[in-house]
């Protein structure tokens, strides 16, 4: 049975820890197999060598520090982004117009959450747009939707379609491109919807969460690569004993 609460507390993050990330993972990969976008997997975690870039961004929403939702943003880079299997024309037109690309990818909500879509669904939009336009510096999004959900990011979030519907073999289904102008950002922006996902106030509030987010994987990395040179010198002090 769907969960349904008027105002549940939603609380948006950069996923940092391994943990996060498996469950990011996981969530991804049992919605997509529910609606039959991909095949069981022996671990049961979403497997994309887009995910794994170091340069991709992955956020979860969580529920009393549960994760119910994630969405995933791929910078472009020298692999290009999965959009460019369909619409790679028409990202290079951009590309040829210095715009700087990202993808929102891997959108998954946990089925107990669909009764409070909506409200997961602002607040994983207002990380990106934040994230993507004052942390990362892209300008423009794209990502590939199912068909029937492309009125939604049209009429609600002032996404724009470009290029043909296609069919998307990675999800094994029939996919709309649309693109978003995040320098639509720095204006008031047509829709309720919209409008109070990127207000003022809600996106100084991301803003802070996401600097102590990216403080925290700052942390986590040093970390990392403490363990790392440590490990590495240990062993070198083995092999010379």
């Amino acid at each position: 049975m769907p969960t349904r609460l008027d105002s549940p507390s939603i609380d948006v993050a950069l996923a940092v820890t391994d943990a996060e990330l498996d469950a990011a993972s996981r969530l991804v990969h049992e919605c997509y197999r529910r609606r039959g976008y991909v095949k069981p997997t022996p671990d049961g975690r979403h497997a994309n060598p887009y995910l794994a870039q170091p340069s991709t961004a992955v956020f979860v929403a969580r529920v009393e520090g549960a994760v119910v939702a994630t969405v995933s943003l791929i910078a472009d880079s020298a692999h290009r982004l999965p959009c460019d299997a369909l619409w790679g024309a028409e990202l290079g037109e951009l590309r040829a117009d210095h715009r700087r690309l990202a993808e929102v990818s891997a959108l998954a909500v946990s089925e107990a959450w669909r009764g409070a879509g909506l409200l997961v669904m602002r607040a994983l939009v207002r990380a990106v747009g934040v994230y993507g336009r004052e942390f990362a510096g892209f300008d423009t999004l794209c990502i590939a939707v199912h068909p029937r959900h492309a009125s939604f990011y049209e009429s609600l979030l002032a996404f724009r379609r470009f290029g043909a519907p296609r069919r998307y073999e990675a999800v094994n289904t029939h996919a709309e491109g649309l693109l978003l102008d995040l320098r639509q950002l720095d204006r008031p922006l047509d829709g309720a919807f919209a409008a109070e996902v990127f207000t003022s106030e809600a996106r100084r509030q991301m803003r802070l969460a996401l600097q102590h987010d990216l403080r925290r994987r700052r942390a986590a990395q040093r970390l990392q690569l403490l363990h790392s040179r440590t490990a590495v010198e240990a062993f070198g002090d083995r092999r010379m004993c």
